[in-house]
């Protein structure tokens, strides 16, 4: 009996904590938390806050991805002798350039010297109204202006500008005045207005995927995989129309590497989120790529509304990828929020 008591109070002091062992425990550098370490996601957040703005300023004026006509150049100034004209950005900007040798001189809605490209390279005339008007030099300055020294120029041109018309079909004429190599020439062309497109199609296939989604959702052990591949077909559509539109939106007429290298950098960023995370956490992420999607999509809302898109794509097919990214994008952000299989009441919103 002795011996068994000792043994109970043996046992009842190894079992209680020793004096300072849990006031030591607290205090120190070892109790401190671990720092948290950024996730995909945290990374793919800071940089677009990061480089979408820098995109966005690069660029001075909002792009243009959608029109009302189209502009042709006419047959005599593409045969201009040693001139190459292009239309940019959207029928608003000019592209010239010319052979060695070759002088070419841009008169201005004035007809006042406004432009002149030749071997010394490309200048403005900072006298002239016409280059004020379109901010290619500042009112400040005077005389002629080097702006470059090779051999053409890009400028945004507001003669480009169609007349007001109702209906589709040929809407006007533009002439551009010009003195080559001393003889008078015109850079000319005509304008061709084009009907809207049907705007009802899209919004019966709109709310049918939405039906559809809505219907799976139903289901709350599809709910997670159905909100990972909508956030990943959302994700992908967007990526397609950044694409899309930054292969033909670059005001010098190449192509908007910065646009397209930042899609394809958030887009590989959130999939390695929906890669590496499990449970909530990816549907978070599939979510939050789907945020994004539809974020991005809102400013092309207007590929429904004109018959001319500033596209790489065929015209149906951007105007398919741009509701895909809105559709797919927004079902995933809303079905993140829901609560899923197993999960508390609450639990989704945390």
């Amino acid at each position: 009996m002795i011996a068994v008591r000792h043994a109970c109070r043996g046992a009842v002091a190894r079992s209680r904590p020793r004096a300072g062992a849990a006031s030591a425990a607290p205090s120190g550098p070892a109790a401190r938390a671990p720092r948290a370490r950024p996730t995909p996601v945290a990374l793919a957040l800071g940089l677009a806050a990061l480089v979408l703005p820098a995109a966005a300023a690069a660029h001075g004026r909002s792009a243009i991805i959608a029109l009302d006509y189209r502009l042709s150049l006419d047959r005599a100034t593409e045969a201009l002798p040693g001139v190459h004209v292009r239309v940019l950005d959207g029928d608003r900007d000019f592209e010239v350039s010319v052979a060695p040798g070759v002088r070419l001189l841009v008169r201005g809605e004035l007809r006042e010297p406004f432009l002149r490209i030749g071997p010394g390279g490309a200048f403005v005339n900072a006298s002239s109204p016409t280059a004020t008007s379109d901010g290619l030099v500042s009112a400040r300055l005077r005389g002629w202006v080097r702006v470059s020294r090779g051999d053409s120029i890009v400028w945004h041109d507001h003669r480009l500008i169609p007349p007001p018309r109702a209906g589709a079909g040929p809407d006007g004429e533009f002439s551009i005045p010009v003195v080559l190599n001393g003889a008078p020439a015109a850079i000319a062309g005509r304008f061709f207005r084009v009907a809207r497109p049907a705007l009802w199609p899209w919004l019966a296939g709109a709310a049918a995927l939405i039906g559809a989604i809505g219907l799976a959702a139903r289901s709350r052990s599809l709910r997670a995989r159905l909100t990972v591949g909508l956030g990943l077909g959302g994700g992908l559509a967007a990526l397609a129309a950044v694409t899309t539109f930054a292969a033909r939106g670059a005001t010098s007429g190449g192509v908007a590497w910065l646009q397209i290298g930042t899609g394809l950098t958030l887009a590989l960023l959130l999939c390695a989120a929906l890669l590496r995370l499990r449970g909530r956490s990816r549907r978070r992420a599939a979510g939050l790529m789907g945020a994004l999607a539809a974020a991005a999509s809102l400013s092309s809302l207007s590929v429904f509304s004109h018959g001319v898109l500033i596209s790489a794509l065929p015209a149906p097919l951007t105007r398919l990828v741009c509701g895909l990214a809105l559709v797919c994008g927004t079902a995933a952000a809303g079905l993140s929020l829901l609560r899923g299989p197993g999960e508390p009441l609450g639990a989704a919103g945390r």
